[in-house]
């Protein structure tokens, strides 16, 4: 009995495992923001309506290239070298006033700029 329980634990692990491998250059995920807030340099906060929204992993780009809808529109998003892993699903991508971080279908994004504080938080599904 314990052979049987051994031979399975394993396969399912192997499951398991090939799973979390498949993620990788050229995955869609779509997303559905939980928070879309900005806060102005007097302190004023505004959250705004909630969108949906989509990105591909780009290889050549070495990027995140969004859809053409939403906050997001057709923009692409540089991974940051050495902190960046597709396949792990995990990765940065940051600018002189962003950040994006991304992590197993978490996506978190922030903004300074003159306007305030902008921040994104936002749940993904890959397909």
């Amino acid at each position: 009995m314990t052979i049987k329980k051994s031979i399975v634990g394993s396969l399912f692990s192997m499951l398991l495992v090939s799973e979390m491998a498949a993620a990788d250059w050229g995955d869609v995920y779509y997303c559905q923001m939980t928070n879309f807030i900005q806060v102005e340099p007097n302190g004023e906060r505004t959250n705004y309506k909630l969108e949906k929204f989509q990105f591909k992993l780009d290889q050549t780009k070495n990027a995140m290239v969004f859809g053409s809808n939403g906050y997001f529109g057709d923009t692409a998003d540089e991974l940051s070298e050495g902190m960046s892993w597709p396949n792990s699903e995990e990765w940065y991508s940051n600018s002189k006033y962003s950040v994006t971080y991304f992590d197993n279908g978490r996506f978190l994004f922030t903004h300074n700029g003159s306007a305030g504080i902008s921040a994104i938080s936002a749940g993904c599904n890959k397909f």
